[in-house]
């Protein structure tokens, strides 16, 4: 019982340290004043570290700490050269298995979208765009791909928040077409459009988050 109340405090660590990460950039992240904040213990809380560091979410340097990292625009044409790449290796393999109920649960993704988007929240928002690019890759079936997409999208959504920084901005508007757009060609089996929707959303994502780095 000890063992799985000492898991869940330190995933429900990980979930708080991650919203946190979404908000910073560039500070040192002290454990014991962490803990202090979060009414948490010292252990949760290093171990929700030593699993983000792990993930490139954090940076650590031996002797003083981890640190939340600043976003740079490096950071932002490496997480988008894995997403060009990896995502459209995925869905072309997957495209022929799509069935009425892949497509059934996109379109209720996107309706989760647009419910949040109307709601300006953010996370809601996010956590069915990911739904949405996850969905490919559930299929797809392998698990090494399946964690270096998580991997990805969390950090692309770092960016987001810390670039864009509103949901007001009809940049999310266009991200919801451009998905719709997507399902309009699964729909009609044409897989070579398809995947040009595809390419075409996530270069257009690239775009938007450069675009908001800048300002």
């Amino acid at each position: 019982m000890r063992k799985i109340e000492k898991e869940l405090l330190s995933d429900q660590a990980y979930r708080l340290l991650k919203n946190k990460i979404e908000l910073c950039n560039n500070q040192h992240l002290s454990i014991r004043k962490t803990a202090k904040e979060l009414h948490m213990g010292y252990s949760p809380i290093r171990e929700a570290c030593q699993r983000l560091h792990q993930e490139g979410l954090l940076t650590g340097l031996p002797g003083i700490g981890y640190f939340i990292p600043q976003i740079e625009m490096k950071n932002i044409i490496e997480i988008f050269e894995v997403r060009k790449v990896v995502e459209k290796h995925v869905f072309k393999e997957v495209f022929n298995s799509l069935t009425d109920e892949h497509l059934i649960a996109l379109s209720g993704y996107i309706t989760k979208e647009i419910n949040y988007l109307k709601q300006k929240d953010i996370k809601g928002f996010h956590k069915y765009d990911k739904k949405f690019h996850m969905l490919f890759f559930k299929i797809y079936n392998n698990s090494v791909l399946i964690n270096l997409m998580k991997n990805v999208m969390d950090k692309y959504y770092i960016c987001s928040y810390k670039t864009l920084n509103s949901i007001n901005k009809t940049e999310n508007v266009d991200a919801i077409e451009e998905h719709e757009s997507i399902i309009k060609y699964i729909k009609q089996k044409n897989k070579q459009r398809a995947i040009e929707e595809l390419m075409k959303h996530i270069h257009n994502s690239e775009e938007r988050i450069k675009k908001g780095y800048y300002h």
